[in-house]
């Protein structure tokens, strides 16, 4: 690994050669971590940060960024006068996932467990019984100074909870997603003062400046004293991140680091050499054919598997499991925090072979030992996210390997694309072979799922309308081109019963819209109206609205639809009294914020401005009145 520094400094050797103050716990736990005493980005990001430097750091996935930026902030705090002044926060970790931001408090809390002061007041010995003679006598808690951090992520607890801990703890230390972080920031409990904050990390710099995490990661920067150091960390810096740097750093330095080829000896690889990145390009049909084989035939106990909707995660979760053999876990962002978290246990737990089924909201950052193999059954939406989805496996120098799967026609072109951009992909060696009769016997068995419930037929056809909209915006938009897409292949691919009723089928395969099986190769004694709902009440609705029709009706709403149907239900439920006071609560409320915005307009008005908009608003008055006046007395009432 080769790293570029500018501007150029000569760079310690080990852990011990960073500071002198480097304390012997620190080393212990790097060392217990399997962290490298050699690994370039903590041997230089360690002494910038501690040496009052802003910093931007570039480097592959899995070289040990975590633990370059949490052992500056220990050493500085430890260093500071005052460190748990109450109320005062002295450092601030951003990261984009619930997940990554709890691993970061995880790794923090461990290596804290080797400072005894800290970890005494992490986790207090409990108070005993006073009458109990022969209960330990608890020790004393150690003197200060205590590093004391605080998650901020919603979904696991509620804001005020989070600020009612906030007060208890008197952290020195936060870490958590923008949207918590901000919410607590702007609480009137917590201080952030020029002379006593010190550090602020945003890891996985590059998504925190999506549109999604955009505005309130300006809003942090704003809450946030000018005069502090920040740390930039991701394994891909992208143009937006510089456009950051320009903004809201002082002279930075650049630390991008870059493994050597072994083939061509350059030090030009942006994946770790443990890392092997393959591809193989098939039918659609044959995708999960292929990837059955590919975890018998290499054993791969532990596995990702990503593709690039939600709904196709509550889709392929059902299917997949019968079909590979093994257990699959899904997790997606919709899934409750607490969902979320339990799913990642227990494959992190699992002791038998078992995939963690997921979408990009798994793909930056997150540790997980001994993952064998990555696959992307689907492309990213963003080709940076390539390098984070791979550098799942192959971390800390383990070996790992991560295949992604491209569909025949444009999709090859993908190779080249990455190879442009940096980044070297070779061809799957020794790929299973898979013959039709064998993918059509797959796709038989993803069938027979669906033919179970209707409710498997319902998943089939969100995921696959969602798959078709992720895919327009996947780029380069030249090589995923939807009107290139072999429809029939992955309609089959996908095991539908029949088509939905979506504009991209309706454009480049209008024949779907005349006959809603053409080509998926249904067995024509195969009706789907007798596929039922489990669900009874669903499945009685069902019928009430097939009878509805046969009559020339309008169906009923169902009972149980959500969204705009629910909204309009519940309108018609109302009472006529209910929807007045409704409407007499919003017109209170539209006046009210009328007369706040008024209020805050004449605020900011000199006397002599105050005088004319008076005047303006008198004679707007005195215009609408006699506009009134005119149009009653026009009116002369209804003919007969």
């Amino acid at each position: 690994m080769a790293p570029e520094l500018e501007p150029a400094k000569k760079q310690p050797k080990s852990f011990e050669a960073l500071t002198p103050e480097l304390s012997s716990w620190i080393l212990d736990f790097a060392r217990s971590m399997n962290f490298s005493r050699t690994t370039p980005v903590q041997g230089m990001a360690i002494p910038l940060l501690m040496g009052n430097k802003d910093l931007v750091v570039e480097a592959v996935t899995g070289s040990g960024k975590t633990l370059s930026f949490l052992i500056p902030i220990v050493e500085r705090l430890l260093k500071a006068e005052d460190p748990n002044r109450k109320g005062h926060v002295r450092s601030i970790v951003v990261a984009p996932t619930k997940e990554l931001a709890t691993q970061i408090y995880d790794v923090l809390r461990g290596l804290l467990r080797h400072h005894v002061p800290s970890a005494a007041k992490l986790d207090p010995v409990p108070e005993v019984d006073s009458e109990d003679e022969d209960a330990p006598m608890p020790d004393e808690m150690p003197p200060g100074p205590y590093i004391i951090p605080q998650l901020l992520i919603g979904g696991r607890t509620k804001l005020p909870e989070d600020i009612a801990t906030f007060s208890e703890l008197n952290p020195n230390v936060l870490i958590g997603t923008p949207k918590r972080l901000l919410e607590v920031l702007q609480s009137s409990k917590v201080v952030l003062k020029r002379h006593w904050f010190d550090l602020l990390v945003l890891d996985e710099a590059d998504r925190l400046l999506d549109p999604n995490f955009q505005p309130d990661l300006s809003k942090i920067l704003d809450l946030v004293p000018k005069e502090r150091r920040t740390g930039l960390f991701s394994a891909s810096v992208s143009q937006a991140v510089n456009e950051l740097v320009r903004v809201g750093m002082r002279y930075p330095f650049k630390i991008s680091a870059r493994v050597r080829s072994a083939q061509t000896g350059a030090f030009d690889k942006r994946t770790p050499e443990s890392l092997k990145l393959c591809y193989h390009v098939s039918k659609p049909s044959k995708k999960i054919p292929i990837l059955k084989k590919v975890l018998q035939e290499r054993s791969a106990e532990k596995s990702i598997v990503y593709v690039s909707t939600r709904a196709g995660v509550d889709y392929w979760s059902h299917v997949l499991p019968s079909i590979l053999g093994v257990l699959v876990f899904p997790l997606h962002g919709d899934h409750k925090a607490e969902i979320r978290a339990k799913n990642l246990i227990r494959f992190r737990d699992c002791d038998t072979q078992a995939i963690l089924l997921t979408t990009d909201v798994l793909a930056r950052g997150i540790d997980i030992p001994d993952i064998d193999l990555v696959v992307q059954l689907d492309i990213p939406a963003q080709p940076k996210d390539f390098i984070h989805r791979c550098g799942r496996s192959g971390r800390a120098g383990k070996r790992g390997m991560a295949v992604t799967f491209l569909s025949e026609g444009s999709e090859e072109d993908y190779v080249k694309y990455l190879e442009v951009q940096g980044t070297k992909v070779e061809p799957l060696p020794n790929p299973p072979e898979v013959s039709d009769d064998e993918a059509d016997q797959i796709v038989r068995q993803m069938r027979a799922v669906l033919m179970k419930k209707r409710e498997m037929h319902d998943r089939s056809q969100k995921a696959f309308v969602s798959w078709a909209q992720a895919y327009t915006k996947t780029l380069p938009g030249d090589v995923f081109d939807i009107r290139k897409v072999q429809w029939q292949e992955v309609g089959r691919a996908w095991g539908l019963l029949r088509w939905p009723k979506m504009p991209e089928l309706k454009r480049y395969f209008p024949e779907s819209f005349a006959d809603r099986t053409f080509g998926l190769n249904i067995d024509e004694s195969f009706d789907i109206e007798t596929l039922k709902y489990a669900d009874k009440l669903r499945e009685s609705s069902r019928q009430a609205a097939i009878e509805a029709r046969a009559r020339g009706e309008k169906p009923k709403l169902p009972s149980r639809l959500g969204g705009a149907a629910a909204e309009l239900r519940r309108k018609e439920k109302n009472a006529w009294s209910v929807q007045k006071d409704a409407k007499a609560l919003r017109e209170t409320r539209r006046d009210r914020k009328d007369v706040r915005r008024k209020a805050d307009k004449f605020g900011k008005m000199s006397e002599a401005e105050k005088v004319e908009a008076m005047k303006l608003e008198d004679l707007v008055a005195k215009v609408r009145e006699q506009t009134a006046k005119q149009e009653d007395e026009s009116f002369e009432g209804f003919g007969d």
